[in-house]
């Protein structure tokens, strides 16, 4: 391939990737929805897995969303919606779960691994998932685990 057709081939493709990373920014900023996927593994040696879904509040720093507990064929087991909100200076906070039709709640702490400053919102969090896996640990006395989360373009 020619260089000059080689340089603007890269151009286009660094301006693409660029305005992609502009618009899902842009998209969760103005407080519209994310999704991804999520896993998670327990004390108890149970994994599981399902789908997720996460909007902004701008306003109060937190995030709300909804999620899907999903079998090995992606058959629905349970759903329900969630919120969480972080401490201003680390990776950590609370969750709580709301099951579908309000059959029941979970709730209990987090923490994530992330190179992003302490300060940065939670809402970044969900943002670098689209770069690279995000990871952490959860408890839900008396259970314990690792999750990791990895959202879509």
């Amino acid at each position: 391939m020619p260089h000059n057709v080689q340089t603007g081939a890269l151009r286009k493709l660094s301006a693409c990737c660029t305005l992609a990373a502009l618009s899902v920014f842009a998209t969760l900023a103005s407080g519209a929805e994310l999704r991804g996927t999520w896993s998670a593994s327990s004390n108890a040696g149970r994994n599981l897995a399902g789908t997720w879904t996460a909007e902004a509040h701008p306003k109060t720093a937190g995030v709300t969303g909804t999620w899907t507990l999903r079998d090995a064929t992606g058959k629905i087991l349970m759903s329900g919606a969630w919120s969480a909100s972080k401490s201003p200076q680390a990776w950590n906070g609370a969750w709580r779960s709301i099951l579908a039709a309000g059959a029941g709640e979970y709730s209990g702490t987090w923490t994530a691994e992330s190179s992003l400053a302490h300060e940065r919102s939670l809402a970044d969090l969900f943002e670098s998932a689209l770069r690279a896996v995000v990871t952490g640990t959860w408890k839900a006395a008396p259970y314990s685990g690792s999750w990791s989360i990895r959202t879509e373009p």
